[in-house]
């Protein structure tokens, strides 16, 4: 009975068990892309940021804009801001921790503090002007959160019907040009 071929076999398993293979290279290099991808996809500064739960969102939306919030908006509107502002998700903590430290009871007197911090003041800011028109960003990267759920429009509610056309406030494109043509 010949055993070279189960001698070959064996020794070329404990061989490529310890040494560089086609198989052990392909295992890392899918371990790798894989790696690769997931990092892609969950970005690692918002994974080690401070994380903002969903109610410390509502309350803080809700103290500043006085009045009663949706959730399901609030998840959006949170979305569209923290991606927009690299330290968004620390601000809204600073800020809430604040309004609590300070036991404001309005946003009035949030507003009237002298000195305050120019990044907590513009993410209030931000917050609420993102309630009330509806709209995170500026204009060229305008993301359009809720059009007739925005509190600008509550003011008037039950008086004046809601326009149902148009991307929110100044949404109307560029004037058209003026065509001068003198001969008739």
């Amino acid at each position: 009975m010949d055993t070279s071929m189960t001698h070959k076999h064996v020794k070329n398993q404990t061989e490529s068990s310890a040494g560089l293979t086609r198989r052990n290279l392909l295992r890392g290099s899918v371990t790798l892309g894989l790696a690769a991808m997931i990092g892609s996809a969950l970005p690692w500064q918002s994974v080690l940021a401070a994380q903002v739960s969903s109610d410390d969102f509502i309350a803080l939306s809700q103290f500043l804009v006085s009045r009663a919030v949706n959730p399901v908006l609030a998840g959006r509107y949170y979305a569209a801001l923290d991606k927009r502002a690299p330290n968004f998700s620390t601000n809204v903590i600073a800020l809430k921790q604040l309004i609590s430290t300070q036991g404001y009871r309005h946003v009035d007197e949030y507003l009237a503090q002298p000195n305050p911090d120019p990044s907590l003041r513009a993410t209030a800011t931000s917050i609420i002007s993102a309630w009330y028109l509806g709209i995170v960003g500026e204009p060229a990267d305008a993301e359009l959160i809720s059009y007739s759920l925005a509190m600008m429009y509550q003011p008037t509610h039950g008086i004046l019907i809601i326009p149902t056309y148009g991307g929110g406030p100044d949404s109307w494109g560029p004037k058209p040009a003026v065509i001068q043509d003198s001969t008739v």
